[in-house]
């Protein structure tokens, strides 16, 4: 019985604890935990990644590079002149395998090395901000092929063997889980009746002998777009997504992603670059400890009140 009464007394001063913390903080100042909350700030900060079914890249495409890319820039603003400096150039985005050992990186492959460049990418758009830097919206791209024969994905970690082709994973033949070529429109100044507008865009094609022109609207061809705009000083950015799959790439993914900035992004195993500064781990442990027991839940909370507030 007096243990029901302290377990009572322990969750209701947590409970209003928690909550006059929260009227305060929310007084003082507030916090987003991702780095541009409504996307509203016009220097953008967007990237863009490709994988294949098992989260890897296993071989670049010529003259492509590493499937990394971003499109990061600072805004000098006046009444008569707008200026986009950007801060990676065509340089950068297409860095590949082929620059590893003049960067100084030995015993590197093409997977390590793309986990690489989105750390470099990172680095070359971060902004400094309280209480992490961020880096840049990411953008997915992922394609369902599998050559089960070729034994190319990783099995609980260890090298896998071939076994015979099965409906739930598509596949062409040799070389279905290539990577999707990216080509590159860099946000830019658009003037229309007098209002200010920057636009940019990236998109391609898996099909790699198509015409990357007319693969928009021709049947029978992949093709992604991502197209982003906004009104210079005014609301957010629109994004415009458009994916379209081909009878060799039937299953194909386009995701705009928040990812951690710092440490690893669910479903990935390597370190990530991405928008969310703050990742809520604290908050999840705290909602176990009170599905396990209330009490432990209580003193936990009570211990962390005395301790931040």
């Amino acid at each position: 019985m007096a243990f029901e009464i302290l377990q009572r007394i322990c969750f209701r001063f947590l409970l209003c604890s928690l909550l006059v913390g929260s009227f305060v903080t929310a007084w003082k100042e507030q916090i987003s935990a991702i780095g541009d909350p409504g996307m509203k700030r016009d220097g953008l900060r967007v990237a863009i990644e490709a994988w294949n079914q098992c989260n890897e890249v296993h071989e670049e495409l010529p003259h492509m590079g590493s499937p990394r890319q971003a499109d990061c820039f600072d805004i000098y603003n006046s009444s008569s002149h707008l200026k986009l400096v950007h801060k990676v150039d065509e340089k950068y985005n297409k860095l590949g395998i082929a620059n590893a050992e003049r960067q100084g990186l030995k015993n590197i492959n093409v997977n390590q090395y793309a986990a690489w460049k989105e750390r470099f990418l990172g680095y070359k758009c971060q902004v400094q901000d309280k209480p992490n830097p961020w880096q840049f919206w990411m953008i997915m791209l992922k394609s369902g092929n599998m050559d089960t024969e070729a034994a190319i994905c990783p099995e609980n970690g260890k090298k896998s063997k071939p076994f015979p082709p099965e409906s739930r994973f598509p596949c062409f033949g040799k070389g279905c889980m290539n990577m999707p070529r990216m080509y590159h429109d860099y946000t830019h100044v658009h003037h229309t009746r007098g209002v200010r507008s920057l636009r940019g865009r990236f998109y391609g094609t898996w099909d790699l002998d198509a015409d990357i022109s007319t693969a928009s609207r021709t049947n029978n061809t992949s093709y992604y777009s991502v197209t982003w705009k906004k009104i210079a000083g005014k609301g957010s950015w629109i994004f415009h997504h458009f994916l379209k799959t081909s009878p060799n790439y039937p299953w194909l993914m386009l995701y705009l992603r928040s990812d951690a900035t710092r440490g690893f992004s669910g479903g990935y195993h390597y370190q990530t670059r991405g928008m969310s500064k703050i990742v809520s781990f604290f908050i999840l442990l705290l909602f176990f400890f009170f599905l396990l027991n209330p009490f432990l839940y209580a003193v936990f909370g009570l211990v962390f009140f005395i301790i931040f507030c």
